[in-house]
């Protein structure tokens, strides 16, 4: 499985009233590995990388996307120094791939299939039980069903059908409040998925038992 990135300030910063907040990804797409391989830091490497003034590529508008929808800011508004101003907003949440392995070279030439979606369940779950994030940020519309099933098969009978923006499941004695927000790629407005992420967290209650 790929290791999470945790911020440092994962659950204790100012970022939506300082809840664990964990953004769950599809799947990494490498040129250096091959694909179905495991590279455990693989994520971390990615974040760092990210942070680093020689990050390049398309790849970057997607998570600086989804930096913006968690702060509410821009890049003009986020401070830089020696690394991209939001990192700082990474820091705050947790981030992981749901697919367990390599998908593929290219980000346009696959999509998951149902065995590597029973691969994540087990990677997941472990997932869960190590950094208990109060919130899930979903990232696609093509995910959200699947994660739900795999994990919460009696939340939803039609996952597929679900269209709302947020669904509560429960994990033994603790609330996760998911978060279902549109592929942050192209066609992306951050500023209508920070409305909808902070109202969904702002209303959620502190679950029980943490």
């Amino acid at each position: 499985m790929f290791e999470p990135w945790v911020g440092e300030n994962y659950g204790r910063s100012s970022l939506l009233g300082g809840k664990r907040i964990l953004v769950v990804g599809e799947s990494h797409h490498s040129e250096e590995h091959p694909v179905n391989s495991v590279v455990p830091n693989l994520t971390c490497r990615v974040m760092e990388h990210y942070g680093s003034t020689q990050a390049r590529g398309e790849w970057m508008r997607t998570l600086d996307n989804v930096a913006w929808a968690l702060s509410g800011k821009t890049r003009s508004d986020l401070a830089t120094s020696l690394h991209r101003g939001e990192l700082s907003v990474w820091q705050s949440v947790a981030f992981y791939n749901y697919i367990p392995v390599v998908l593929t070279d290219s980000a346009r030439s696959a999509r998951p299939t149902a065995m590597h979606y029973q691969m994540a369940v087990a990677p997941f779950e472990q997932v869960l039980r190590d950094i208990k994030p109060e919130v899930l940020i979903v990232c696609g519309y093509s995910l959200f069903p699947y994660l739900v099933r795999n994990h919460w098969p009696t939340d939803l009978a039609m996952p597929w059908d679900f269209s709302e923006d947020f669904l509560d499941v429960q994990r033994d004695d603790q609330k996760i409040r998911c978060i279902r927000m549109l592929h942050p790629s192209s066609s992306f407005s951050h500023k209508r998925w920070h409305t909808v992420i902070s109202n969904a967290v702002a209303s959620f209650e502190n679950p029980v038992g943490t």
